[in-house]
């Protein structure tokens, strides 16, 4: 959903900064004229953005517009008030009669990249409010604090000090982990667990145009109530960087076997209760340094290609058919199978989700279907 909302936001501007899961800046062109007319256009937009993201996912927003991106949070907090008096989450600081009142109004701790020990220092010096650290002078900032501080005192003033970063931060490292449905204390069961994460981690790997040159794969029990309790796992580094899901699968399964034990020294055996697998070393997959004797089984240009065709083939069925329609056989049993299986009331490592919400927005087969 996430990503389907930042797909709507590029529909405005392809220069969309992805923050966080839930939060992105946008850069627009600002129209000509008045203060009060650029604000008015800049909430029509606002208005028009949050109800293009409502109408296309079905996700209710607040947006905000002005000069600086510190200054656009301190107009996201205002929508947030604005929400709460019953009012649509739209604001525009730019030429906004209300401005200086509300930043006079806004606790210097609410203000983007202050923390509550910088809060408590700025309240000592007579800053408490976000118009306060606006007004207080450049050197005294960046004596009592740093640059950075200093950088958010000139965005509130309207200067702006961080820029749009269009490209996302380079990935160190991939983590797929999932809690048991049930304890599990078979090796067999936890080495299909292992090797799903290495295939789902491998997906997104390949979705991102990347490779990893590490795998390491971990089993933890439950930390508290009745033991014995055990947490371990095990890494090795690949001989060629990869995203192939058989590569790392078998390097997952590999390690597994290595950190797995399964009774303690009184013959008690472990009941764990989750697995996962991270991958480290991450790199495009343009960029991999090829051995000079390689001992990987891809030795040729043509065995690369083909596993590249393979993986193609694979992700391309699952999209279509649904996720884990084909899986690599230490998986277990495909995603149908295992439906069957789990409606007859056959035990499974999988996640409960009975309580699960039904993906209205995302599946077919569960969207809301109403009779009159």
């Amino acid at each position: 959903m996430s990503r389907r909302v930042m797909e709507c936001l590029e529909s405005f501007t392809p220069d969309v900064e992805v923050y966080s899961i839930d939060e992105a800046f946008l850069s627009v062109p600002t129209p000509e004229g008045s203060p009060g007319a650029v604000c008015a256009e800049m909430e029509r937009r606002a208005r028009e953005i949050r109800a293009r993201v409502l109408r296309w996912t079905g996700i209710p927003v607040r947006v905000s517009f002005a000069e600086t991106k510190t200054l656009a949070k301190a107009a996201s907090e205002w929508a947030k008030v604005k929400l709460k008096a019953g009012g649509e989450p739209c604001v525009c600081l730019w030429g906004h009669p209300g401005r200086d009142a509300w930043l006079d109004s806004m606790p210097v701790g609410d203000v983007w990249g202050v923390g509550r020990r910088w809060a408590a220092k700025l309240e000592g010096l007579g800053a408490p409010t976000a118009a306060g650290l606006a007004a207080l002078p450049d050197g005294l900032v960046r004596q009592r604090f740093s640059v950075v501080l200093l950088r958010t005192a000139m965005e509130l003033r309207g200067v702006s000090c961080i820029p749009l970063d269009e490209a996302p931060v380079a990935r160190q490292t991939l983590v797929k982990s999932r809690s048991f449905g049930t304890p599990v204390s078979d090796l067999g069961a936890l080495s299909q667990a292992v090797a799903t994460h290495a295939a789902r981690a491998a997906e997104k790997l390949r979705r991102e145009g990347l490779v990893a040159g590490r795998v390491s794969a971990f089993v933890s029990t439950k930390r508290y109530g009745a033991g014995p309790h055990r947490s371990c796992g095990a890494d090795m580094e690949l001989a060629e960087a990869s995203a192939d899901t058989r590569a790392l699968v078998a390097a997952a399964r590999r390690c597994l076997e290595r950190a797995h034990v399964a009774r303690d020294a009184s013959g008690a055996p472990y009941r764990y209760r989750k697995a996962g697998v991270m991958l480290s070393e991450i790199r495009p997959a343009g960029t991999v340094q090829r051995g000079l004797f390689p001992i990987h089984e891809a030795r040729t240009g043509a065995d690369r290609q083909r596993q590249r065709a393979l993986m193609e083939a694979l992700d391309a069925a699952n999209a279509r058919f649904g996720k884990r329609a084909i899986v690599v056989a230490s998986q277990g049993a495909p995603e149908a199978l295992r439906r069957a299986r789990e409606a007859s009331g056959a035990p499974s490592w999988e996640m409960r989700r009975q309580r699960m919400s039904p993906r209205y927005t995302s599946r077919w087969d569960e969207i809301v279907v109403v009779r009159a």
